[in-house]
C-alpha cells in the first residue's frame, strides 16, 4: 500500500481492518517504549528496579498488541489481557496500596496511545471517521482494563470479614485517595456503615478490646490505630487502657490527615511537648502541632526571622528572643513585659533597644512580626520538648 494512501474506516469488511492493522503493527515497539517511558515519570513507583518495571512493560505489551488485534478483529480473544489487568489490580491489594497509582498509568498510556494515532492519521491521511471510530475504540478500551483491574484488586481482598476490614482501613487511612465507588463497595463488603465524619485515633500499645461495626481497627499493628465514627467521646477511647491521641475529625477519605495528626500527638506527648495525659485530642492542640509536625521547615522559618539575633551571645540572644516574643504578644507595652518576665521595666526597655536596633522597620511590619512570633513560639515548644 501507497504510505499516502487514504485507509477507509475500519469496520466494514475484514480486508479494511486488515489494512489499518497493518499500518500500525511496525510502529508498535516504539509505543510500547514512549508508553513504558512516560508511565515510569509519571508514576514513579512503577519505574522501581525488579518486578516493577518488568510488569510495567509486560502489561504495555500486552495491551498495545491485543488493540492492534482488536483493530483487526473485533472478536479477537481479550482473556490473556484482562488476566494480566486483575493481576496488577490484586498486586496493589497484596502491597496494601489503592488504585491511584494503576489508574494514572492508565491514563498516561491512553494520552500517548492517542497521540500516536493522531500521527498516524496525519501520516497516512486517514479519514476523520476513522479517526473517530479509532478514538472511541481506544478510550472504550481503557475504560475496559481499567475495570478489570478494579476487579482484581477487590477479588484480592482477604475474603474473612475481619481481614477485610484491615485491608479497608489500610485503603482509607494511606496515600492517596479511595474513589468514592470503590469505598462503598468495599465498606459494604466489609460491612462498616460508611459515617459522614470519622476520626483516627493513634494508640500507644496494642489493646485486644472489642469494637463493633461502626470501627474499624488495627490494635495488633506497630503502631495501632483506629477509625471511628466522629464526634468521639473519652469514655470511649479512655477503653483501650492506654495513652492514645485522637485527630481531627475529617470526611472517611480524608482519614490519612486525621491519622498524620494523631500520631503526631501521640509522638509529642511522649516527648513531653504535649500534656502527659490518658487523652490528647489534636483539636485542643492544632497550633502546637502545625508548628512542631515539620521541624526541618521551622528550623528554616526560625533561620529567616531570627538571624538578626545571632551577632548577640549565647546567653544574650535567648534573653531577646524572650523579651521580643514578650513585645510581640503585649503589644510592645513595657509593664506588661515586665510582669511577663519578672524583670524591671527598665531592663525591658533597654532590650526593646537592642531589639529595635537590630531588627530595625522589620518590627513594624505586620508580616515580618507574624513569622517572627511563629518562629519564637515553635522555638519554645522545642526547648521544651527537648527538657
Amino acid at each position: 500500500m501507497n504510505a499516502r494512501q487514504r485507509v477507509p474506516v475500519a469496520g466494514e469488511d475484514g480486508l479494511r481492518r486488515a489494512e489499518l492493522a497493518a499500518l500500525m503493527r511496525p510502529a508498535l515497539p516504539a509505543l510500547v517504549d514512549g508508553i513504558v517511558t512516560e508511565v515510569w515519570r509519571a508514576v514513579p513507583v512503577y519505574a522501581r528496579p525488579g518486578s516493577y518495571g518488568r510488569v510495567t512493560r509486560h502489561g504495555v505489551e500486552c495491551a498495545v498488541a491485543l488493540f492492534v488485534d482488536l483493530v483487526q478483529d473485533p472478536m479477537a480473544p481479550r482473556d490473556e489481557l484482562y488476566e494480566t489487568c486483575r493481576r496488577l489490580g490484586a498486586g496493589e491489594a497484596h502491597e496494601g496500596r489503592t488504585l491511584d497509582d494503576l489508574q494514572a498509568a492508565y491514563r498516561v498510556g491512553t494520552r500517548v496511545g492517542w497521540h500516536w494515532i493522531m500521527r498516524l492519521g496525519r501520516r497516512h491521511q486517514l479519514s476523520s471517521a476513522t479517526m473517530a471510530r479509532l478514538a472511541e475504540m481506544l478510550f472504550g478500551y481503557a475504560d475496559e482494563l481499567a475495570r478489570m483491574s478494579i476487579r482484581g484488586h477487590r477479588e484480592a481482598l482477604d475474603g474473612t470479614q475481619a481481614g477485610l476490614r484491615r485491608r479497608l482501613l489500610r485503603l482509607v487511612t494511606g496515600p492517596g485517595t479511595v474513589p468514592d465507588e470503590l469505598l462503598t463497595e468495599l465498606a459494604a463488603a466489609a460491612g462498616w456503615p460508611v459515617p459522614p465524619e470519622v476520626v483516627a485515633v493513634a494508640v500507644e500499645e496494642p489493646s485486644d478490646v472489642s469494637w463493633g461495626p461502626d470501627v474499624l481497627a488495627d490494635v495488633d499493628a506497630q503502631h495501632p490505630y483506629l477509625l471511628l465514627p466522629a464526634p468521639v467521646d473519652a469514655l470511649s477511647v479512655s477503653r483501650l487502657g492506654t495513652r492514645v491521641a485522637v485527630g481531627p475529625p475529617t470526611e472517611p477519605g480524608a482519614a490519612a490527615h486525621s491519622l498524620r495528626w494523631a500520631r503526631a500527638a501521640l509522638r509529642l506527648a511522649a516527648d513531653g511537648a504535649l500534656p502527659d495525659v490518658p487523652v490528647t485530642w489534636c483539636a485542643e492542640h492544632l497550633t502546637t502541632l502545625w508548628l512542631l509536625l515539620d521541624e526541618h521547615l521551622t528550623d528554616q522559618v526560625a533561620r529567616r526571622e531570627l538571624a538578626p539575633l545571632t551577632q548577640f551571645p549565647d546567653r544574650t540572644r535567648r534573653r531577646l528572643g524572650e523579651t521580643l516574643l514578650s513585645w510581640l504578644q503585649n503589644g510592645g507595652n513595657s509593664e506588661k513585659i515586665a510582669v511577663d518576665l519578672s524583670v524591671h521595666p527598665q531592663t525591658v526597655r533597654y532590650r526593646v533597644r537592642q531589639l529595635k536596633q537590630a531588627f530595625g522597620a522589620r518590627l513594624e511590619d505586620p508580616d515580618a512580626r507574624f513569622a517572627m512570633q511563629t518562629a519564637l513560639r515553635a522555638s519554645g515548644l522545642r526547648t521544651a520538648q527537648s527538657r
